[in-house]
């Protein structure tokens, strides 16, 4: 048989004390928080998963360089980087083929105003 059978309102006693020692959620929260650092359970979306996730700012500069081109210009004022060369190469064969761009001012809508 059990205790509480013979004895109720010391089972009650009994029962009280252990509720009593046991900690509440809040408390073993606050001290979770304190010895292993988690953020408190807010139900909302804080953003601390990205905050976690380790920075990625020097990873995308060492991956996209900063191009040459400046530099180069001020040593060397006529340079030009391949790409330049291939457009202004392009141009020259448009406007040799009457395709080009028109001069500033002597566009489509310009002809309109006449």
């Amino acid at each position: 048989k059990d205790y509480c059978d013979y004895n109720p309102t010391a089972c009650v006693i009994a029962t009280e004390q252990k509720m009593a020692a046991r900690p509440s959620k809040k408390v073993v929260d606050l001290v979770a928080r304190e010895i292993f650092g988690h953020a408190p359970q807010l139900n909302i979306r804080t953003g601390n998963s990205k905050l976690r996730k380790p920075m990625t700012g020097a990873y995308l500069a060492r991956y996209y360089p900063e191009p040459i081109e400046k530099a180069a210009r001020t040593v060397d004022p006529s340079y030009t980087s391949f790409q330049e060369g291939r457009r202004l190469e392009k141009l020259k064969q448009l406007r040799i083929r009457g395709k080009g761009p028109p001069k500033k001012g002597a566009g489509k809508r310009q002809q309109k105003k006449r």
